[in-house]
């Protein structure tokens, strides 16, 4: 399994977004992502180890984001954390 950089959630007034290189931003709606067109794009779930918090998209495509980073976003310690392409 390999991972390279694929974009970045960040807080946008207050609520969380994923953007995706070359595939457009998503909010989120509890576990599922939503497209700018406001229909459902895929969903969030913890991995397996608990580690990091994946992001499957509709399309196929699978996405990783390192959970103490989601976490130090929430609480406004960072600006950004970033979205892997697991492949």
């Amino acid at each position: 399994m390999s991972f390279h950089k694929a974009g970045r959630v960040a807080l946008h007034d207050g609520a969380l977004q994923v953007e995706i290189d070359g595939i457009g931003r998503f909010s989120f709606d509890n576990t599922v992502l939503i497209g700018a067109d406001g229909k459902p794009a895929g969903y969030a779930l913890p991995s397996t180890s608990g580690k990091a918090v994946n992001l499957h998209m509709a399309a196929g495509q699978l996405y990783t984001v390192i959970k103490t980073q989601l976490l130090e976003l929430a609480g406004q310690r960072i600006q950004k954390a970033a979205v892997f392409e697991v492949a």
